[in-house]
């Protein structure tokens, strides 16, 4: 036993001399010297490591950001084109029926006013047919009465000439209305 009092009496000595630390295993100088070391490699790696990531990792977060906004952006123009497209092509197709509707309608007022000439050249043609022929008519009757009247006076003539009975002359009255016919 006596070794153990002195032991314990060692550790009294220990524990008085390092103060309460000591019991626990630590000693203060060398405790006190890491504790430098780490807050100057703290210091280090927060100054040159820590800080440029920090930067890093926010101009990256910052370029995501904004790699987000422009795709929202186009996303939002793509969006309003269509829209565009869509209203032009709306627009274009209710154009296109309209000179469409002109169009038919503009053929069919010409089709009108051709179909109304052609009436009006056809009925003058035959207006100038019938007027062509009432001439030709009348040269005709004309022609005929000169004809009818010759041959009235060449029968005249004949019958007074021969001086010939009714016999003859019912002959050649019925030979002249023959010659006429």
């Amino acid at each position: 036993m006596s070794q153990e009092v002195a032991l314990i009496h060692e550790a009294a000595e220990a524990v008085e001399t390092t103060g309460g630390l000591g019991t626990l295993g630590i000693n203060v100088k060398i405790f006190l010297a890491q504790l430098v070391n780490f807050t100057i490699v703290l210091l280090v790696l927060w100054r040159w490591a820590y800080r440029p990531i920090v930067k890093l990792l926010e101009d990256r977060q910052k370029k995501v950001e904004k790699s987000l906004q422009d795709a929202a952006d186009i996303e939002k123009r793509v969006v309003s084109l269509e829209e565009e497209r869509k209203s032009i092509l709306s627009q274009a197709k209710h154009e296109a029926h309209v000179v469409l509707e002109k169009v038919q309608t503009d053929a069919e007022v010409r089709r009108v006013e051709l179909l109304a000439k052609a009436k009006e050249e056809v009925s003058q043609v035959v207006h100038q047919g019938k007027v062509q022929l009432q001439a030709e008519k009348e040269a005709m009757l004309r022609e005929t009465r000169q004809e009818i009247v010759n041959l009235a006076i060449e029968s005249a003539r004949k019958i007074l000439e021969e001086s010939i009975s009714e016999k003859k002359s019912q002959a050649l009255a019925e030979e002249v209305i023959e010659k006429m016919s």
